[in-house]
């Protein structure tokens, strides 16, 4: 026993050494304080010194080659920034470097150098398409002579320094056009609107978006953008202001299915293509609060089904449960302004902070980091606490250390590099101001359990130990398995994350026959586990 405590102790000890960073965040660049005026230096020249001013809600980007890009922010900026992480450097690449500038739009559809758009930020949408394009939409700011709601898209291209207005007005305030949903025209336009991050793009390479706001109406519109075509078309959701939710039933995907109409923040995109959201803010006279309901959009189907969280609004508490440790009960609590968000290995998704105003109608940031699992369909806190306004720990720039977390914020961007990093900049604090801080955090594979293993990869013996035949399947099929370990069990877990069939392995090398048609037809997730937890997993459909 005591020599297995040794061997425990040095297993413990060296994973320590080896992944000190691991679910630590690390203060990179910039202020450790609020109001910073930047230093721009040399237009197109990287530079230790050069970095963005304080902004809050700016547009990010991250190119093919895992740099990081930046446009606009208040106050009212409208300067293009590119970061490498790999020298941590900034450089000004574009832009007016003043605030209030009204946009350069030239000939729609020309690119030209003298073009850019005019100064914005509060929630304006971007995508990189698959050629490597930054593409901007919407936000509050400045068109070619007024200022306002925009509904301007506009293209920027990396190796030619250029913008290309390609679609919408030039003037701020446009109300658009729908016509008619799931028909492109050339005609469709989508309202002018800001408050909004919920941008994805899809496996064919078309620009969606959902939501955001106008004055003090919401939206619930789902668009798409065709960049073969130059054309939007309405795609879900209602053609109205403050349209209500239908939340159907958890887990159970509906044509009659919509998320209420809301500012959105946190949002992902899926290994299968499809688009997630969580939280966001919807309008006093619909009974206004703030969310913390999880939705799933299928952009092959245009059906949304409500995965997670409350059909109710202000549930600013949640659950935080205990960290790093996955629990159904775990929940975030309601916020908006959350936009600092990533998807990493084996579809979870991650979000940073945001506000809410609470029952005593305070101003309550956050500075929390939540896991997401798909596969799970579960919570998890893995850094910071459940408590709003929480004092932040820099530490010593460039230094991981446990005790770090950046500030309280709102409005934050994220962006993850080439090696699973996450980062983090800026934001504000409405008692202190904008920030210009740039955080990396580095997920441990372990806080939770992301993909196999889940701690425990010493089960499998290699990647091809486990495998389900035929798959798509009517319900009767093969499960082949190669174990070091024996007495595990098989399971299926339903869309909802309920287990819906369990049958024990007894060997460690053999097949089974697994006889699951008394289950109805759709996708579900199959595990194996052992008495320490899951160690392998996947997807299969039962078509009948």
């Amino acid at each position: 026993m005591k020599k297995v405590l040794i061997i425990v102790m040095l297993l413990l000890l060296g994973s320590m050494t080896v992944h000190a960073q691991m679910g630590e965040w690390t203060w990179m660049n910039g202020s450790d304080s609020t109001g910073s005026f930047g230093h721009y230096g040399t237009q197109g020249v990287f530079n230790p010194a050069n970095t963005p001013p304080g902004l809050y809600e700016a547009c990010e980007w991250t190119d093919k080659d895992g740099n990081f890009w930046l446009f606009g922010g208040t106050f009212d900026y409208g300067d293009l920034w590119e970061y490498k992480p790999s020298i941590n450097q900034w450089a000004w690449i574009k832009g007016p470097g003043i605030t209030n500038q009204f946009g350069v739009y030239g000939v729609q559809g020309v690119p030209s150098i003298t073009n850019y758009p005019g100064c914005r930020a509060f929630g304006a949408l971007t995508w990189v398409d698959t050629a490597g394009n930054l593409w901007l939409f919407s936000g509050n700011g400045y068109a070619s002579t007024n200022a306002g709601y925009l509904n301007d898209l506009w293209m920027y291209s990396i190796p030619t320094n250029e913008w290309t207005w390609m679609s919408g007005s030039d003037t701020a305030g446009d109300p658009g056009s729908y016509g008619t949903i799931h028909v492109t025209s050339a005609t469709n336009m989508p309202p002018s609107r800001n408050e909004s991050s919920g941008s994805w793009i899809d496996n064919n390479n078309n620009l969606w978006f959902y939501g955001g706001q106008l004055n003090a109406n919401y939206f619930s519109d789902m668009w798409r953008y065709s960049i073969a075509l130059n054309e939007w078309t309405w795609m879900s959701g209602v053609s109205y202001l403050n349209g209500w939710a239908n939340y159907g039933t958890k887990g159970v995907p509906s044509t009659s299915n919509m998320p209420s109409g809301r500012s959105v923040y946190a949002k992902w995109k899926d290994s299968n293509g499809q688009f997630w959201l969580f939280g966001g803010r919807q309008a006093p006279n619909m009974n206004g609060g703030y969310h913390n309901d999880l939705w799933r959009f299928n952009p092959a189907s245009f059906i949304w089904t409500w995965m997670s969280g409350t059909d109710t609004l202000n549930d600013t508490l949640g659950v935080a449960g205990i960290l790093c440790s996955l629990n159904s009960n775990n929940m975030p609590g309601a916020r908006f302004e959350n936009r600092a968000s990533w998807t990493i290995n084996c579809d979870n998704f991650i979000f940073f902070g945001g506000y809410n105003q609470g029952d005593s109608g305070r101003n309550l940031m956050y500075n929390d980091l939540w896991d997401y699992s798909e596969y799970t369909n579960e919570w998890t806190r893995i850094n910071g606490t459940s408590q709003p306004n929480q004092s932040a720990h820099y530490g010593t720039k460039l230094v991981s250390s446990p005790a770090n977390i950046p500030p309280p914020s709102m409005g934050s961007v994220g962006w993850k590099d080439n090696s699973g990093n996450l980062w983090k900049f800026g934001g504000t604090n409405l008692s202190l101001g904008n920030y210009n801080d740039l955080w990396k955090f580095v997920p441990d594979s372990t806080c939770p359990a992301f993909c196999t293993g889940l701690g425990i990869s010493e089960l499998i013996t290699n990647s091809n130990a486990i495998s389900l035949y035929p798959n798509p399947t009517s319900g009767t099929f093969t499960l082949s398995y190669h174990l070091s370990t024996p007495d595990a069990a098989f399971q299926l877990l339903d869309i909802s994350g309920r287990v819906v069939y369990k049958q024990s392995i007894s060997g460690s090398i053999g097949n089974e026959i697994i006889d699951a048609s008394a289950l109805s037809s759709g996708m579900y997730f199959w595990q194996v586990a052992n008495e320490k937890g899951v160690t392998s997993y996947g997807k299969i459909a039962i078509v009948k």
